[in-house]
């Protein structure tokens, strides 16, 4: 694990290093064009700006991740490329400008098929993506080769040559990684479910444009050229906001509000500069400086604002979170799980949860970062706390939102003390129903085994002596008989007999009453080690509810599952009239409801489709 953890730490400090690198380049392109007027082209910047950012930040929060790798030697190579440009013909830089933009394209199949877990579909795509690579060291040694001394003869002369022959193979290469790349997106896109479905499809159809763009960049059009290089880093941005790949979501605030900056501010260096060389040629850089400068605080400040709101949610604005908390609770029964919701959402966090020995409520999916508590406190009693995970490993909220936990945490305490108060009686009510239950089986028993054959004794006894007494023993006979009956009814009472040969059969035995008219049918799964009272309860259950149907329904069939799903699920559906919407509920339906509640369940009675009555009865198999 430590040497895990190293080895992430050292990615991260070198894709750091390579990020300001990379940011030298963009630096000095700035100036270098602010001083020429020579800009690169637009692709070049595109790619060094949407790769690198998006390399640095996959890097940065998924382990060993090559699509984060990939990305980041792409904007590496864009950074390279205008910083490179502009220079004269006989400067060496000419011959690094005419290679050093191959490996953007050259790339972009391997990002694709891993794309988005970092792993090809099985190792034999390795072989795919081993021709993406070295289309990418080919045709970036080919061409070079070819333009060494001339960078301009590589596309201006007609003839051939080695280093030519080994730019056509590059090229060749890289068309049979894209096909299989789009190969490989299709079948991702056939195994995959929900979001990630959706996610492969943009993937599927961006690559499919960078494709058809980097055909037609050959009419020289720089539209294809912006479509061709960054149709896939678009899907990584939509992966990352739309479908949260990554959790890298909230992670970009800097990166877009400095991105942001920079564009803004280069498009108006660079505007005024166009139109102050028309009136002041001479002052014009100085006065796009000036103008730029002008622009830079109320930009960043709007800019910031507007991603504040986006990516943190009301942390600037405790009062909307509170505010929007109590409007939630006036309308939820589930204070604490509309708690957590709130918190969640209103602050941009990933997780959110409410402990007090258990997990009471939560909002979201923990991603295994380090987690904030938060204590609630009741009359100096601690009932549990408030649980959050921050937007990222290494992020520290800041003096408001922790302000804003700690009020949270106290208002919820309350709440959450009625809460656990109330599942504390409902759990001491679930035991007092099971001991219940357990003692009167245990009475049952001792009474048939014990009182019974006791009993059957004495009358033998008493029999063997009216033979020599006579009729004077008759009365205390008949007062014998009488005392086994009754100790057969308490028996009877206490628990149905039929349940000690099990719930399943019960269910038949009881089924099996109801004849004429009505037709029941049985699904009973056998299950064994169930309580006392949850055999009772599910019995009970089914009696009452055939009761019902055999005298209100006018029902012709009825069908009776029981199975075990997490709970004991009792579910019964008939086809006869279906309970009236005004309807009151009676004495039967209170009962089954009771029986349920007193064991942590529910029970429901509903419509059954397309006409009946269908009753649902759940008890936690916990219960036991």
């Amino acid at each position: 694990m430590a040497l895990a953890q190293r080895l992430t730490r050292r990615e991260v400090t070198l894709a750091r290093v390579v990020g300001a690198l990379v940011a030298a380049c963009v630096l000095f392109a700035v100036v270098h064009t602010a001083v020429t007027g020579a800009v690169s082209h637009p692709r070049n910047w595109l790619v060094a700006f949407a790769c690198t950012l998006l390399g640095v930040r996959v890097i940065g929060h998924v382990r060993r991740s090559s699509v984060g790798w990939l990305l980041l030697v792409m904007g590496v190579f864009g950074a390279v490329a205008i910083a490179v440009a502009g220079h004269p013909a006989d400067h060496p830089a000419r011959w690094v400008e005419a290679w050093v933009w191959w490996p953007t394209y050259a790339l972009l199949p391997a990002v694709a098929l891993v794309f988005p877990n970092g792993k090809p579909l099985s190792n034999r795509w390795w072989i795919a993506i081993g021709a993406s690579l070295f289309s990418a060291v080919a045709g970036t040694l080919g061409i070079a080769w070819a333009s060494w001394g001339d960078p301009a003869s590589f596309w201006q002369s007609s003839g051939g040559g080695v280093a030519k022959t080994i730019t056509l193979i590059a090229v060749l290469a890289a068309g049979v990684s894209v096909l299989a790349a789009v190969v490989s997106l299709a079948l991702r896109w056939r195994r995959a479910e929900g979001d990630e479905r959706r996610l492969l499809v943009w993937a599927f159809a961006l690559l499919t444009l960078a494709g058809v763009a980097t055909v037609v960049e050959t009419t020289d059009g720089h539209i294809a050229w912006i479509v061709g290089v960054l149709a896939f880093p678009a899907a990584a941005v939509i992966a990352i906001l739309r479908y949260g790949l990554y959790d890298i979501s909230l992670l970009i605030h800097r990166s877009l509000l400095y991105g942001s900056l920079t564009v803004v501010l280069l498009l108006v260096y660079l505007g005024v500069m166009v139109g102050a060389g028309q009136l002041f040629a001479e002052d014009a850089e100085v006065i796009g400086v000036v103008a730029a400068g002008l622009v830079f605080a109320p930009i960043r400040s709007w800019v910031q604002r507007k991603l504040d709101r986006w990516l943190y949610g009301d942390r600037s604005d405790p009062y909307a979170t509170l505010s929007t908390l109590s409007e939630k609770l006036e309308q939820s029964q589930d204070v604490l799980a509309t708690v957590a919701q709130t918190v969640a959402e209103s602050l941009k966090l990933p997780y959110v949860a409410i402990r007090g020995g258990s997990v009471l409520a939560e909002h979201g999916r923990s991603r295994g970062w380090p987690q904030l508590r938060f204590p609630m406190t009741y009359r100096g009693s601690s009932v549990g706390d408030l649980v959050v995970e921050p937007r990222a490993p290494d992020e520290r909220l800041s003096d408001r939102e922790l302000s804003l936990l700690v009020d949270l945490a106290r208002s919820t305490a309350p709440a959450a003390q009625s809460i656990k108060l109330t599942a504390d009686l409902q759990l001491a009510r679930e035991r007092l129903v099971r001991a219940r239950e357990e003692e009167r089986l245990r009475l049952r028993r001792d009474l048939h085994d014990g009182v019974g054959p006791a009993l059957v004794g004495i009358r033998l006894q008493l029999k063997a002596l009216r033979r020599s007494l006579g009729d004077v023993l008759d009365p205390v006979l008949a007062d014998v008989d009488t005392t086994a009956v009754e100790v057969r009814s308490l028996v009877d009472g206490l628990r149905p007999p039929i349940l000690d040969q099990g719930l399943a059969l019960a269910v038949r035995d009881e089924a099996a009453r109801f004849g004429g008219d009505l037709r029941v049918k049985v699904e009973a799964e056998q299950i064994d080690g169930l309580s006392a009272a949850v055999e009772v309860a599910a019995y009970r259950i089914v009696a009452e509810a055939l009761t019902n149907t055999a005298r209100h329904s006018g029902a012709s069939t009825c069908v009776i599952t029981v199975r075990a799903d997490g709970d004991l699920v009792v579910e019964i559906v008939d086809d006869g009239r279906g309970v009236a919407a005004d309807s009151k509920p009676g004495v039967g339906l209170d009962s089954m409801r009771e029986r349920c509640a007193e064991l942590g369940g529910s029970c429901t009675v509903g419509p059954a489709e397309p006409h009946g009555t269908r009753v649902v009865a759940r008890i936690p198999l916990e219960a036991q």
